[in-house]
């Protein structure tokens, strides 16, 4: 199940896990299971025509079609975004292979920007989640 309107306890809960203490104004998408939270994504620094998600789970198993179906139709079809941004660490491979099966597309490295280390900069472009987007899908 999705939940879309407890944005700041989504968001919380996702920050925690990432060490962010503030997204900001932002919105959040948490996805349950058996009454507990699984997974959360928060949409935040919104530029149009850009914005950035950030991604927690607590399980691989939380991604289901729909879900990313979901996910993505908010930025995309709802706020008319035509790119959404991802920052990852650069050591984190399952992330950045996740984010490959997307549809993101690595765009740069920046050495140093965590506090953790290097950084990698992915990006979806509307046209490369086609797929996450077509009705019925």
């Amino acid at each position: 199940m999705i939940i879309y309107n407890h944005d700041a306890a989504i968001a919380h809960w996702v920050g925690q896990r990432l060490g962010v203490s503030d997204f900001g104004p932002c919105k959040a998408i948490g996805v349950f299971r058996k009454g507990e939270i699984v997974a959360g994504c928060v949409f935040s620094q919104f530029r149009p025509p850009n914005i950035e998600i950030s991604f927690a789970t607590t399980t691989p198993k939380w991604a289901t079609k729909q879900v990313i179906r979901d996910i993505l139709r908010y930025p995309f079809l709802q706020l008319g975004c035509k790119r959404v941004s991802c920052i990852t660490e650069a050591t984190n491979q399952h992330a950045r292979a996740f984010l490959c099966r997307l549809g993101f597309h690595e765009e740069g490295v920046h050495p140093d920007a965590l506090e953790t280390g290097d950084a990698i900069t992915f990006g979806l472009l509307r046209r490369d989640a086609a797929r996450w987007l077509a009705e019925g899908s």
